[in-house]
């Protein structure tokens, strides 16, 4: 092992032809690439400006970057819709601020509509929590846990284990800020033209972008900031998709319509940039296409609220929502897709479906169906749950799980949208494409799910309990003659099941108090479902979660970063339990016997309610709303 000692720097610097290469320090810009630059600015401003020079023919005129300031728009915007409580904000921030409900919708039709200086795309990008306007953010929270022990000489074991108890890297950063803002103060536009041409530049010199920003920010701002970068701001205007139609159709004369649609097809930023360039005659542009991931359409309700036969009613497979793609170039080379509910590509998820999704005979397609599967059991064969397709595809099953996939609907086929088609037509097609695989050795089977047409409800019950006496969830009926909705709770669709479960939200999480091995650190959570506002209900404590569910659940609450710091008070037979409240995020499937009300507050809750599984392929915002609970309170107790 050498050791450099003092002598041996007296001989290099003797030996030196070139003391400023000398004297380099670890770090220090390359001087090459800082040529040109101006030494007075900021890095970060220098790179923006560099980037806004490309935008204009001459010089970056001097107001480029005049906007509110970014602390202004943390404060005014961002704050207000990300649930943390008075008390937690002030701890954080040092600012107090007033309880209050946040009328969301009013709240972005006012951004939307002031002048501060920044543009409709970028608000819209504020909104959605997406200041790259559509592109990757290669920032991962250890690439920021380096950027802050850069900054500030803190090992990396200190920070994990304070990460660990504020369970939110944005929190890290902004306790290891001074100010409460900045002066002089960033403007909002400064932040997000930096941030929007971010991911085109090298790893060094995002570091040193970010560095610079976060110099310049005072501690709410640095929240943000991380909270911006890591695309989890936590705003939820992406469920806001009849609200956001609504807003841009009334601002470009467009029907919400003909703008919802848009949107279903492709993400909201491309909507925008479609309406500001071309208009109403750019969305007819924006079509069905394979590989470019779509939301499916869901049930709209019970069977209950059939109205007319007759009526196709098919069996309803208790797996994962899957939208199989194909797409074959000039050349015939293939690529495919396997897309869930919420957008996610699986298909390396689950073995052997590339090959099946290859041999469909078709150049392009779009198939809408349900992965499914066949649970080996000491007591033999049986259909698998959603919870063991789910285990089996983590590789932590109890049980072989034999998957397959069965398709219920068609979306695209060869070029052609047929969305527009009655189910009728489109079922003959999927018929066309899956009947000829029936018998062959695909990789992972692909099915035609299995159905029949029904003329009144007594054939309606007796196809239940035949699928039911099967093993299978239930049924679900739809209109023989109607459209595919996108992205939308289709009322033609309607199901039934046996069991009385609901897809609820988890609020909070109750410390435990029990002293038995298998215990985690929850020992129940608060479950929430949706209301009119847009918000969530507490309808009730959920408790016997197993040590492996609860740190599942605690993994999902510190990855995503869900803890607001508001403390909770739960009622128990000993008294008072403590616990921590959630930004709603995790949705869980929750089974229980019945619903109760109050009799003094008139409040709805459920009866021995459990957790089944978690709903990793749903947002909080398709979760089951209080509507669902008041209809099966009405249905168990006047039939």
């Amino acid at each position: 092992m050498k050791f450099v000692t003092l002598n041996d720097v007296r001989d290099w610097y003797d030996q030196a032809t070139d003391l400023a290469e000398f004297t380099r320090t670890i770090g220090q810009h390359d001087r090459e690439a800082e040529e040109g630059r101006p030494h007075d600015l900021p890095y970060h401003l220098q790179l923006a400006i560099e980037g806004k020079a490309n935008e204009f023919d001459g010089p970056v005129p001097m107001d480029a970057f005049d906007s509110l300031p970014f602390y202004s728009l943390c404060r005014g915007l961002f704050l207000p819709l990300s649930g943390l409580v008075p008390e937690r904000i002030a701890q954080l921030f040092g600012i107090a601020v007033p309880p209050a409900n946040v009328d969301r919708a009013a709240l972005m039709r006012t951004f939307l509509d002031k002048k501060d200086g920044l543009s409709l795309l970028q608000k819209i990008g504020c909104l959605l929590g997406d200041p790259f306007l559509g592109k990757k953010s290669t920032f991962r929270r250890d690439s920021l846990i380096r950027l802050l022990r850069s900054m500030r000489m803190i090992s990396r074991n200190q920070l994990l284990d304070r990460l660990t108890r504020v369970g939110d890297v944005a929190i890290v950063f902004a306790e290891n800020i001074a100010e409460i803002k900045s002066d002089p103060p960033l403007t909002a536009l400064e932040v997000l033209e930096t941030l929007r041409f971010l991911p085109t530049l090298k790893v060094a010199e995002k570091m040193g972008v970010l560095r610079s920003l976060i110099e310049r920010c005072g501690r709410l701002e640095a929240y943000f900031l991380v909270k911006l970068m890591l695309r989890s701001a936590g705003l939820g205007f992406d469920y806001q998709g009849p609200l956001m139609a609504e807003v841009l159709g009334e601002r470009f004369h467009v029907a919400a319509e003909n703008v919802s649609h848009a949107m279903a097809l492709t993400d909201p930023i491309h909507v925008v940039r479609v309406l500001m360039e071309e208009g109403s005659a750019g969305l007819r542009k924006i079509q069905l296409r394979p590989l470019s991931p779509v939301r499916p359409a869901l049930a709209g309700g019970t069977v209950e609220d059939i109205k007319k036969f007759p009526v196709w009613v098919e069996r309803k497979y208790d797996g994962i929502r899957l939208l199989l793609h194909k797409q074959t170039d000039a050349h015939g080379s293939v690529l495919c897709g396997a897309y869930t509910r919420n957008r996610g590509d699986w298909l390396e998820l689950i073995p052997g479906l590339t090959g099946s999704i290859q041999c469909l005979p078709a150049r392009s397609v779009i198939i809408d169906g349900e992965l499914f599967g066949t649970a080996l059991t000491l007591d033999g064969p049986r259909p698998a749950s959603v919870y063991d397709v789910y285990s089996s595809l983590q590789g932590e099953g109890s049980r072989p799980v034999q998957l397959k996939y069965a398709g219920f609907d068609i979306l695209y086929l060869n070029g052609q949208d047929l969305t527009g088609l009655p189910l009728g037509q489109r079922r003959q097609y999927l018929s066309t494409l899956l009947t000829p695989l029936a018998g062959m050795p695909l990789p992972l089977p692909l099915t035609l799910s299995e159905g029949q047409h029904v003329t009144q409800r007594e054939e309606l019950n007796r196809l239940f309990q035949h699928f039911r006496a099967q093993g299978y969830e239930g049924i679900i009926a739809k209109d023989w003659n109607g459209p595919y909705h996108l992205a939308t709770r289709d009322p033609a669709w309607v199901k039934r099941k046996p069991e009385i479960t609901l897809d609820l939200v988890l609020l909070a999480g109750v410390f435990a108090v029990t002293s038995k091995e298998n215990a985690g650190m929850f020992g129940s959570y608060v479950i929430g479902a949706r209301n009119e506002t847009g918000t969530f209900d507490d309808v009730g404590d959920v408790a016997g979660v197993d040590r492996a569910r609860d740190l599942q659940i605690q993994s999902e609450v510190m990855r995503l970063g869900l803890l607001t710091g508001q403390r909770v008070e739960r009622p128990s037979s000993s008294g008072v339990r403590p616990g921590m409240a959630f930004r709603p995020a995790i949705v869980v499937t929750i089974k229980f016997e019945g619903i109760v009300r109050d009799q003094r507050t008139g409040k709805l809750s459920l009866r021995h309610p459990n957790i089944v599984y978690i709903r990793s392929d749903k947002s909080a915002f398709e979760a089951d709303d209080v509507g669902a609970i008041e209809k099966l309170y009405l249905d168990q107790n006047f039939g």
